[in-house]
């Protein structure tokens, strides 16, 4: 009761001076409240790395708004974590997106990585080409439908090769299917770029970047398969805030293209056994950004989705016959 009284004095003695300070404060502290972008991830993968150096340097607060990553264990719980509205955003490629928009479900997709993954095999392997890949146990990382894996099949193909008929097949998780390859089970694996990078830094030899293939497909340009992914209605309502997510997104990788500081900070998360694997990690990030789609990006994503379509099927895209150009958001380009 007497601090009551008291601030009730106060009041009655300077009340318009301190109503005024009171308001000024309420509306400061409501306007320092920006918009906030929840963003579903899986903790260890190569886009909390770019997502946390943007919190790390503050660059959703400088684009006018406030970046909330939710770590989540699989693809699927933060395909459904988007599909629920628990997050705004997520990383999937292009051909889900394209699956999703088929069946009602209108998604939009911005560039977040043009890296795809490599086939390795030991140094010392008798396998020097793509043919030779023709009888031999092959690993294939992310499933059937992994997009690495389509765009071999497709290419080899195209050189008279059958990779699913001719080869014997093992499909599994990355770490297991290195694990295999070192121990001799294997004698390729098609697998990310990360965990490829971990093998050559140990040694493994590349025999083939997954990220050049399109070229055999008669691709123009470097098309980034990974991207951002949110709802249409999201942006069509919000189209300020997707365009300040994607300046966010650029000065971050920008930052990391450039300072070794923010790397510093993210090495606990790469989980590098050692410096060439650091490195390695490093390099193959930066080799993977992605530039301003264009109208070459957006052909030659048709002709892939025709090519691929025609490999994975259905399971692959779903009731989709064709392309949806309006699956790339081009908003802030």
């Amino acid at each position: 009761m007497p601090l009551l009284f008291a601030v009730t004095s106060l009041l009655c003695r300077c009340g318009p001076a301190v109503l005024a300070l009171l308001c000024f404060a309420g509306a400061a502290a409501q306007a320092d409240e920006q918009p906030l972008i929840r963003a579903a991830v899986l903790k260890y993968g190569t886009v909390s790395w770019e997502l946390q150096t943007l919190q790390a340097q503050r660059f959703d607060q400088q684009q006018g708004f406030s970046l909330q990553l939710v770590p989540l264990a699989s693809m699927m719980a933060t395909q459904t974590a988007l599909k629920s509205g628990a997050v705004e955003v997520i990383v999937a490629d292009w051909l889900w997106v394209a699956r999703q928009r088929a069946a009602g479900d209108k998604l939009q997709f911005m560039p977040f990585s043009a890296s795809v993954g490599k086939v390795v095999v030991a140094a010392d392997s008798p396998i020097q080409q793509l043919q030779q890949l023709r009888g031999r146990r092959i690993g294939v990382a992310g499933g059937p439908l992994s997009k690495g894996w389509l765009l071999l099949q497709a290419v080899a193909l195209q050189r008279g090769i059958d990779l699913k008929q001719e080869s014997s097949l093992q499909f599994g998780a990355p770490p297991l299917l290195n694990a295999a390859l070192e121990q001799g089970q294997l004698d390729a694996v098609v697998t990310f770029w990360h965990y490829a990078a971990r093998l050559e830094a140990r040694g493994w030899r590349a025999l083939v970047d997954l990220d050049q293939l399109g070229r055999e497909l008669g691709l123009s340009t470097d098309l980034p398969l990974l991207g951002y992914v949110f709802a249409e209605s999201w942006a069509r309502e919000h189209p300020q805030r997707v365009a300040a997510l994607q300046r966010a997104v650029r000065l971050a990788r920008d930052y990391l293209n450039r300072q070794e500081a923010g790397w510093q900070a993210l090495r606990p998360q790469m989980r590098a056994e050692d410096e060439a694997v650091y490195r390695r990690l490093q390099a193959g990030y930066r080799s993977g950004t992605p530039a301003v789609l264009t109208a070459a990006h957006l052909r030659d994503a048709e002709r892939l989705f025709q090519v691929l379509a025609e490999i994975g099927g259905a399971p692959l895209v779903g009731s989709a016959t064709r392309l949806d150009p309006q699956l790339f958001w081009r908003g802030g380009d």
